[in-house]
């Protein structure tokens, strides 16, 4: 199989080239071209991002206005703290949990605290 990203050859077994690092699998299609015969083609992905880059403003927000509930975190993909937020507002009757997620949204608006989403790319 071949590399899509750098054009290296890979084994069929790999899940990586060995080249670039960039994930490669295969993709079972129906080429309508000529015939209907199932065709495999390889491509490479990257599963963990999406490509869309978060907006910091958004996510600040999200913690000052919803923090209790954990909806910036969530928004940013660390789910487990998510749901920790939402047990920690759950006991505290809302009260720590929505300090917590006030603090973070200004550290957030502030470049000081979280300056990535959950799969490393920066906030913009």
């Amino acid at each position: 199989m071949i590399c899509n990203k750098c054009g290296a050859k890979v084994p069929e077994v790999s899940k990586y080239c060995m080249f670039c690092g960039s994930r490669v699998s295969n993709i079972n299609y129906y080429d309508n071209s000529n015939d209907t015969s199932l065709r495999t083609i390889y491509t490479d992905f990257d599963f963990d991002d999406d490509g869309i880059n978060k907006n910091k403003r958004t996510a600040g927000l999200f913690g000052i206005f919803l923090g209790g509930l954990g909806v910036h975190r969530f928004y940013l993909g660390y789910t487990g703290i998510g749901v920790l937020q939402i047990i920690v507002s759950l006991l505290t009757c809302f009260v720590g949990g929505s300090i917590w997620g006030f603090i973070e949204g200004l550290c957030i608006l502030c470049d000081t605290a979280i300056t990535e989403d959950a799969n490393g790319n920066p906030l913009v």
